[in-house]
């Protein structure tokens, strides 16, 4: 079973899991978090795991599902793979599946909180220089020949850490052959496949099995790059639409609520960022699961924003206070979410009165 301080050993025990599924031509079950970061590490994961031999067969949460979800968990379990490769989720104790599961995934972790499978490759400390589909790369680069797919793992860092990834060296590289707006494109192109409304990840993910190069997403004549072509157009008007809601202003906290089918919290969080310098910005949606709100917190100063989420609300569940310190969130019952607005009212008044 997997020791969390030993990550050279996790990486190794990863390996030859994949290489002896391979092997036996078992089937593998990739499974992934639908951003650009996952569909990538799921892409780069797929295309290893056929050139050891294995058989392939991937799945991603469903609106409103976690990977610890039961009924994702019996969809994963129905597949008969031998092998569960989870990618890019979060993690948390205890294992998701019963199968041999190794687990790759860049948020931040308490090692005495890491998951009980046979492989966690992670760092931990969450390494604001890299990604998940950057670290499948590195872990799948010794066995497997992904080296001309190195810009899958260059959309996956460019999705999650923006203009600041163009510094990691897999960007540069994947910038100078590709160049970096095609790059970019294959980003919004992939994010939107998971923030539509119908929830159609699995196009984004056919779409990077099928390009050779990035721009096929965007220049591609293949049905699924084709689809992916109009999920984006729907979820930018959609975006666009979700921008012109005005802020309530609490304290230091802006928020943002609405009702909408697309998952599109996280970027209209990340735009009025750039309005509201000084608060923390927080946009709740409830409507794109119902009877469940969906939130982002983002903010432009340096915040330990998890920590400020859970100082108001400590016990709100594994699904609080998520992700990563500079970009969280959460999926709660709107009971929960309206506890949550009156404790931030509550800390605004408290600070009116100091």
């Amino acid at each position: 079973m997997f020791a969390a301080a030993d990550q050279d050993q996790a990486r190794s025990t990863a390996r030859d899991l994949l290489c002896r599924a391979g092997a036996r031509g078992a089937r593998v079950a990739v499974v992934y978090h639908a951003d650009a970061d996952g569909t990538s590490a799921a892409a780069l994961a797929c295309f290893a795991a056929r050139a050891l031999g294995a058989e392939v067969a991937t799945a991603t949460p469903d609106k409103g599902e976690n990977v610890h979800s039961p009924a994702f968990g019996a969809r994963v379990q129905a597949t008969g793979a031998a092998l569960a490769v989870v990618l890019d989720t979060g993690s948390r104790p205890g294992r998701p599946f019963a199968m041999p599961t190794l687990i790759v995934d860049h948020h931040r972790v308490d090692p005495a909180q890491a998951p009980e499978v046979e492989a966690f490759v992670s760092t931990f400390g969450g390494d604001p220089m890299t990604s998940t589909s950057a670290l499948t790369y590195e872990l799948l680069a010794p066995i497997a020949p992904v080296a001309p797919r190195a810009w899958l793992a260059a959309l996956g860092l460019l999705g999650d850490l923006g203009d600041a990834a163009r510094r990691h060296p897999l960007v540069a590289g994947a910038a100078r052959e590709h160049g970096i707006g095609a790059l970019r494109e294959a980003v919004a192109l992939v994010n939107a496949a998971g923030r539509s409304a119908a929830h159609d990840a699995g196009v984004a993910l056919a779409a990077l099995l099928e390009a050779e190069r990035p721009a096929d997403l965007a220049r591609g004549g293949g049905e699924a790059a084709g689809r992916l072509r109009a999920l984006r157009q729907e979820v930018a008007d959609a975006t666009r639409r979700a921008i012109r809601v005005p802020p309530r202003v609490h304290g230091r906290w802006a928020v943002i609520q609405l009702d909408e089918p697309y998952r599109i919290h996280g970027p209209v969080a990340s735009a009025w960022t750039r309005r509201l310098a000084d608060q923390i910005v927080l946009v709740a949606n409830r409507g794109y699961v119902p009877g469940r709100v969906h939130f982002s917190v983002r903010s432009r100063r340096p915040l330990d924003l998890r920590a400020a989420l859970s100082a108001l609300l400590p016990d709100a569940g594994p699904d609080f206070a998520a992700g990563h310190d500079r970009a969280t969130g959460g999926i709660v019952d709107a009971a929960v979410f309206d506890e949550l607005l009156r404790r931030i009212q509550g800390e605004a008044a408290g600070e009116a009165a100091a």
